[in-house]
């Protein structure tokens, strides 16, 4: 009998021993001070029921530690695999002879590395903020004077905890890895940039020197050679794999290929063909006609010259070797047909009266044949360079080709556009000169002279390389130049013809959209305005496409070159203020552009008053150059949080010695906005008096009625008294006093001054002039004539008028005649211009009182 009763004791002794193990390792979970609470009043009899059990076995979970959710091993699986990876990148990093090509395949396994990252960084964040909000709800675990929770409430808090903990670690380690990647590209970017610097600017033998040809001549033979033994052997494959007809049909396909071409060609011509029988074609047909002369020269052979490359290459008829050399002469026939596609179809030098550019028929020929030719030069320097590689020509051969190519291409660009300079002058204009407008023609022409200067240089003084790709990127940037026009010229034409009443885009517009007419022209301007600024973003990263993908980081490349410190973490080099100069002049210059856009185009199609259009311009104006400031000092190193030290220690300068610019700048901003007085107002501000012309920073323009101008400090205006003319409407009141005899009739007077002022053709109807019997005398008797016109700046004429007509009547009328009839006069005793209202007549007390006076 006492065998199973020790058998039963030792069986619930290791089940208490089971329990209590896991509390015990617990005790770094917050729900744990909770559980080990137990009410006063129950202490005494679980202490008399068992002394050695701890307080804490009851309120604790058995079992071990719940694994973490679904989504959150997802994430951690997802952070694993990422650090993985990184830590194989990182690895292949450490070799010191890794090519361009080497680094762009680890940038390019970084990238979605990164992205995964940042994936599952915003997985992770709503989840922890959940079980954030779940923590909040159960609350802090109770104290000991608090009475005991429920047990699944301390449950569920320990579980949420350890969620919380979990999910909070992951975001934590993603963060951390997320870090270590954007610090891996910056390395990968950074030896990129050395790498690029140290070819670019490497240093070989010029080409003037005769060391480097008595090199290259006796190696010409053997190089020529290996060039022949190429092309034969690949003929030779191709016989040896086809026999019979299958050869000769295959022969004969590369040429029939090509000969396609031609049909196509005229027949895309006669589509939309620039004929010369249209004498004045409409700016949207010249650019119809241009993009069309452009796609038919271009597109055709490149699409047949690559269909060919690949085809050979997709049925295995070609090797690495020669499929090199393939695709440089694919590569050379793209660029000669878009050059000559764009230059034909911009210039159309056998057509004039299709030409966009308003130069001479010399000047445009000229241009083709100089675009064309460099585009060819610089098509067999690059085919040179493929067959270079291939037959394994030396470093001394390869510099040599290289450089004769550039040079080549150089003079030929300079000589060809120095020539052309002859044939550009004003007189090519078709009609009178209006306008002087801005010559871009000769500006560009300029820039591409000192583009070849730069590149004939280079290669003279022995960096061939460098040479060579300034010339590239001037035939790139130049074609993307004419893209960037001729797309938008299509834009602007386009939006032109189909956004006007009665065109049917237009008409589609008004019947099935809604849009009402008047709204038309400006919908237009709004979509051109969007599409150009696409454009002009288009154009800007197509431009930096050649530079791979860290276009952003060319201008550290070239910095590198030169020589440059830091202090701090501002970078002083003549480079880098240059780049800033630069930065700053090309974001003014966009914000200027779109500040003229909106003067010219936009804000006139729109109900807003010129003294709001004009807010509206100068506050951009001035936003833009907070921002051109902002950015060319970050690109330094000076943030503005920076700048706001600079600005406390010269805060007490500014106090001292700029408080009235301050003052004044402060001025002009609340003058913009509060609009008490605006562009086009007439004020009076002292003794002078004026139409406003121009808000500026420091002072206001007005421009007298005798033309000159006044500068007012912004401060005089916002302090002082200022009298606006026309602040509610442009209607003003002439009042005119006259004296007669004091034998006349009054009745008659006032008869005689109403039909004069009512003559007048100035003087509104609506208010009726008012005649006002404002004195007498024992010699004259005192009238006052008020008349209210439409605009204050006729006042002065509608007063001189009134004064002839006045003068006419009265000598009529003798009403100047007798004894005593005293001094005969005319007098304006004021003009002022008041507000248009049923109570401007009431006003006969004020104006008696003082013309008493």
């Amino acid at each position: 009998m006492k065998c199973p009763g020790c058998i039963l004791a030792v069986s619930i002794a290791a089940l208490a021993l089971l329990a209590v193990a896991p509390a015990r390792g617990q005790t770094a979970q917050p729900a744990a001070p909770a559980a080990q609470q137990a009410p006063k009043a129950q202490q005494p009899q679980d202490a008399a029921k068992d002394k050695t059990a701890p307080a804490a076995a009851p309120a604790q979970p058995a079992g071990p530690p719940a694994p973490p959710p679904p989504d959150l091993a997802r994430a951690q699986d997802e952070l694993e695999k990422a650090n993985a990876a990184l830590n194989d990148v990182e690895a292949g990093l450490e070799r010191h002879d890794l090519s361009d090509a080497d680094l762009v395949a680890k940038r390019q396994r970084l990238a979605p590395i990164g992205d995964v990252l940042n994936a599952t960084a915003e997985k992770i964040a709503p989840r922890l903020g959940e079980i954030k909000a779940r923590l909040d709800q159960l609350g802090l675990p109770p104290d000991e004077k608090s009475p005991p929770e429920n047990q699944s409430v301390t449950e569920e808090r320990a579980a949420q905890q350890q969620s919380y903990n979990n999910a909070d670690e992951l975001l934590k380690r993603a963060k951390l890895l997320s870090v270590r990647t954007e610090q891996l590209r910056t390395s990968v970017a950074s030896r990129r940039r050395a790498l690029f610097t140290r070819s670019l600017f490497q240093r070989s033998s010029s080409i003037a020197d005769a060391r480097l040809w008595r090199d290259v001549l006796p190696e010409t033979p053997k190089n020529a050679e290996g060039v022949v033994t190429l092309f034969t052997d690949w003929a030779g494959r191709i016989n040896d794999r086809f026999d019979g007809w299958r050869l000769a049909a295959f022969w004969l396909c590369l040429p029939a290929v090509f000969l396609i071409y031609i049909p196509l060609a005229r027949l895309a011509r006669r589509v939309l063909a620039r004929r010369d029988t249209v004498e004045k074609p409409s700016r949207l047909l010249k650019i119809f006609g241009a993009w069309w002369i452009a796609l038919v020269i271009a597109l055709p052979p490149i699409a047949l010259i690559y269909l060919v490359v690949f085809s050979l290459d997709a049925a295995n008829l070609t090797s690495f070797r020669i499929q090199t050399v393939f695709m440089a002469i694919a590569g050379a026939v793209a660029r000669v047909c878009v050059a000559a596609g764009l230059a034909r179809g911009l210039f159309a030098p056998t057509r004039p009266n299709w030409r966009l550019p308003p130069i001479s028929d010399a000047a445009a020929s000229r241009i083709v044949s100089v675009a064309v030719s460099v585009a060819a030069i610089v098509s067999i320097t690059r085919i040179c360079e493929a067959l270079n590689e291939v037959v394994d020509a030396s470093f001394s051969f390869s510099v040599a080709t290289r450089g004769l190519g550039v040079a080549i291409g150089a003079a030929a660009l300079g000589m060809g556009l120095w020539r052309t300079g002859a044939d550009v002058s004003d007189e090519d204009c078709f009609g009178p000169p209006v306008t002087r407008r801005l010559n871009w023609f000769s500006i560009l022409r300029g820039v591409a002279l000192i583009g070849a200067v730069v590149a004939g240089g280079a290669v003279l003084a022995g960096y061939p390389t460098f040479a060579s790709f300034f010339l590239d990127q001037l035939l790139w940037v130049s074609a993307i130049a004419a893209l960037y026009f001729l797309a938008s010229v299509l834009i602007d034409e386009s939006i032109t013809a189909g956004f006007k009443p009665g065109a049917r885009l237009g008409d589609w517009l008004t019947t099935r959209v809604g849009v009402r007419r008047n709204s038309l022209e400006l919908l237009g301007v709004v979509l051109s305005g969007v599409l150009r600024v696409s454009l002009f973003i288009i154009g800007l990263i197509a431009i930096l496409a050649p530079w791979g993908l860290q276009s952003t980081d060319v201008p550290l490349d070239l910095r590198a070159a030169f020589f440059g410190f830091k202090v701090a973490e501002v970078t002083i080099s003549p480079v880098a203020i240059f780049g800033a100069a630069v930065i700053f002049a090309l974001v003014s210059a966009t914000v200027h552009a779109l500040q003229r856009w909106l003067d010219s185009s936009l804000l006139p199609k729109t109900n807003l008053d010129s003294g709001l259009r004009n807010s509206i311009i100068t506050s951009l104006g001035y936003l833009g150059f907070l921002l051109s400031a902002g950015v060319a000092l970050s690109y330094l190193g000076l943030s503005f949080e920076r700048l706001a030290i600079v600005a406390g220690a010269l805060s007490v300068g500014i106090g001292f010695g700029l408080q009235s610019i301050v003052n004044n700048f402060v001025s002009g901003l609340i003058l913009l906005w509060e609009r008490a007085v605006r562009v086009g107002d007439w004020i009076v501000v002292g003794g002078d008096q004026g139409f406003v012309r121009r808000i500026n920073v420091r002072s206001t323009e007005i421009e007298t009625v005798d033309r000159s101008q006044v500068i007012i400090p912004n401060s005089s205006l916002i302090s002082g008294v200022v009298k606006n003319l026309v602040r509610n409407d442009r209607s003003g009141r002439v009042l005119i006093e006259v004296a007669v005899n004091a034998s006349a009739n009054p009745e008659e007077v006032r008869e005689v001054l109403f039909a004069t002022a009512k003559a007048n053709d100035r003087v509104l109807k609506i208010p009726a002039p008012q005649i006002y019997f404002t004195g007498m005398s024992g010699a004259t008797l005192n009238f006052e004539l008020a008349a209210f016109v439409a605009d204050v700046e006729t006042m002065a004429r509608v007063r001189s008028d009134l004064h002839f007509a006045i003068f006419k009547e009265f000598r009529a009328h003798k009403f100047f005649d007798g004894p005593d009839a005293g001094p005969q006069k005319i007098e304006i005793v004021g003009a002022a211009a008041q507000s248009l209202s049923p109570r401007a007549p009431a006003q006969t007390d004020a104006d008696n009182a003082r013309a008493a006076g």
